[in-house]
């Protein structure tokens, strides 16, 4: 068992209260953006185009991961609603907010009269890594902050704080495999523009795929990660998180046959 003092505000300036967990968030977000637009400028794409659509990704995760929250602890903030809008504070649900960063993404993929656009799946692939490098930064502010933590554990590593049992400290957890994610998806990166011409190279070639081994990698380990996790809301005795990430894996996996089917048709056209 591990003793830990959680670190909430970091520092108050005036009325300005300036938490641990939204400095992390803040820090994540800006390591990615230095990441995303030096790609973006070796590879000859609008700076500003790429900057409009990381601060559309930073609103969207914001707000989405919020509402996820709030949903996922409803008795809490029913008793407390005013720290609905307390964001500094921690309190945001990974994959609420990749959902809504995507769909602000998207719109502004669509109706974007930018004449050198993205499409939206070369948009995801460029950002994907980048992505789950600025989750497991932020679950290092979770973890500061005691936030997201887990259920009861007697295992040496286990984490408490004052006036509370010992729990897995799940924040951690996802911070590992999410830079487990990210190492993987570099190295598939760096086969895509450099590999040798395999099978596996022209599907990482084809629009999307990155983004959907991000998926499938992701909803695997949170999947599993939450069964150690605390939350108020079950059904048939899995936290609804886990039905969502179910839900995301199997439509990550049907795309990702789709997109290799596609692959095998035009192969065999060329060869025919």
């Amino acid at each position: 068992m591990i003793l830990h003092n959680p670190i909430h505000e970091v520092f108050s300036l005036g009325p300005f209260h300036f938490y641990i967990w939204g400095l992390m968030f803040i820090l994540g977000f800006i390591v990615v953006s230095f990441f995303i637009l030096r790609e973006a400028k070796k590879r000859k794409i609008d700076q500003t185009y790429i900057l409009t659509i990381l601060l559309l990704v930073l609103l969207g995760a914001i707000i989405g991961g919020r509402l996820f929250f709030v949903f996922e602890h409803l008795s809490y903030f029913i008793s407390n609603p005013l720290e609905i809008f307390a964001f500094g504070k921690g309190g945001e649900t990974s994959y609420g907010g990749i959902i809504f960063a995507l769909l602000f993404a998207w719109v502004y993929s669509k109706f974007s009269k930018n004449k050198n656009k993205l499409k939206f799946s070369q948009i995801l692939d460029l950002i994907a890594p980048y992505v789950v490098l600025a989750a497991a930064i932020v679950r290092i502010g979770c973890f500061l902050n005691w936030c997201c933590y887990g259920i009861q554990s007697s295992l040496p590593w286990a984490i408490q704080v004052s006036g509370d049992v010992a729990r897995h400290p799940t924040q951690l957890y996802e911070l590992v495999y999410c830079l487990i994610i990210f190492g993987l998806l570099m190295w598939f990166k760096k086969i895509r523009d450099t590999g040798k011409l395999t099978r596996f190279r022209k599907l990482l070639n084809k629009n999307g795929a990155l983004f959907l081994f991000f998926l499938m990698f992701y909803s695997v380990f949170r999947f599993f990660n939450d069964f150690l996790r605390v939350y108020e809301n079950y059904f048939l005795g899995l936290a609804e998180s886990q039905w969502i990430l179910m839900v995301v894996f199997a439509i990550s996996v049907i795309s990702m046959i789709r997109i290799n089917k596609k692959e095998k048709c035009a192969r065999n056209i060329r060869q025919n």
